[in-house]
């Protein structure tokens, strides 16, 4: 019988929870509102107190209304003091900080068992990233054009012979063309000569009459006979300033003449 109480004993002794110990807080966040996310807590193995072993593992705890509350193994009387690793996520922050939980019978709150504070490491201000060390970034920039040797601040862009940009040549007043080249922009105004009547004779024999400026382009020359419109290179040319009318339709005595064109001045 004795023995069998023994036994059973044991059986207790094995199969038993090892101690925990409550860790109960408020949070708060920086501005004073009540904190509201989730803590994870993670460990690595170790043997408690009472030799059982603890795997490792991660729990996460809901905090809803700064309320945190969780049962843990005491690490401080470990066989090997460990430690526990607890991360706090929020939709504003994110922050980590080591705990050391000990035994005890009542609850203790986080300043208890917090052993250090690790907020989000900063970038320092000297760091570099080299290109290769972005995956396919020097994919990406080699297929996009280089800075010629002609590149020039405050100059039109072309694109060299390589494919590279540079700046275009020639002076400040020059107008630029499609081909990348330069040059003097011209006259961009033009002068409107409406219903001109051409110099020379009507008297049915004069071929040829004379316009007080040179149309530009030519094809904005209208030649009106009776105001009838006639046709370019069918009933007449033009050299110039001068109209020559083709044979069959020099102007008659009586007949009116009149021109529209644009001219530059």
């Amino acid at each position: 019988m004795r023995s069998i109480q023994l036994a059973v004993l044991l059986a207790v002794g094995v199969s038993a929870q090892p101690p925990l110990t409550l860790i109960q807080d408020t949070l708060y966040q920086a501005d004073g509102t009540k904190f509201q996310g989730m803590a994870t807590i993670s460990w690595s193995s170790f043997e408690a107190s009472d030799l059982s072993n603890i795997a490792a593992n991660v729990t996460r705890v809901p905090i809803v209304n700064g309320a945190l509350r969780v049962r843990l193994v005491p690490t401080t009387n470990a066989v090997v003091p460990v430690s526990y690793s607890v991360t706090y996520n929020s939709s504003k922050v994110q922050f980590s900080e080591t705990w050391a939980v000990p035994p005890s019978s009542t609850p203790l709150q986080v300043k208890d068992v917090r052993l250090s504070t690790n907020p989000p490491a900063a970038p320092s201000a000297d760091s570099s990233i080299q290109i290769s060390d972005v995956a396919g970034l020097q994919s990406e920039l080699q297929l996009r054009p280089t800075q010629g040797t002609g590149f020039a601040t405050s100059r039109t862009a072309v694109i060299n012979a390589t494919g590279a940009i540079d700046g275009a040549a020639g002076n400040a007043g020059d107008c630029m063309h499609v081909d990348g080249t330069s040059g003097s922009c011209g006259s961009a105004s033009f002068i409107f000569v409406d219903m001109e009547i051409p110099g020379g004779t009507v008297d049915g024999t004069n071929e040829a009459f004379t316009l007080s400026e040179v149309p530009a382009p030519p094809t904005s020359l209208l030649v009106f006979l009776n105001g009838l419109l006639l046709r370019a290179g069918l009933d007449f040319t033009l050299a110039n300033q001068v109209i020559t009318f083709v044979s069959g339709q020099t102007p008659q005595p009586g007949d009116t003449l009149q021109c529209s064109y644009r001219a530059i001045p």
